[in-house]
């Protein structure tokens, strides 16, 4: 079983969604909606990388600036909502 970080913020009236270690987003009207994305996303991503062999190359960041910009797109004077969650996948 994999464990991935995932941050999940309200912007406007929305929710986004973000894998760090895989740089997949979603997003949603609901909280549920943006992680229920996010999680088909990632599945979709790794089923399609294992398919393609490609096991060794699943991981990849998010860029520093692309997390600076998820992280802190709201005026500092706006309070954010944002939070972080495991997401479990089980992948051969």
């Amino acid at each position: 079983m994999e464990s991935f970080a995932c941050l999940v913020k309200k912007e406007g009236n929305q929710y986004t969604s973000l894998c760090v270690e895989l740089d997949i987003a979603s997003c949603g009207k609901t909280k549920e909606e943006a992680v229920e994305g996010l999680k088909n996303g990632i599945e979709t991503y790794l089923e399609y990388m294992i398919s393609e062999g490609r096991k060794d190359e699943i991981y990849r960041p998010v860029p520093m600036k692309e997390l600076k910009d998820f992280l802190f797109s709201e005026p500092a004077d706006e309070e954010q909502s944002l939070n972080a969650i495991p997401l479990e996948f089980e992948y051969a």
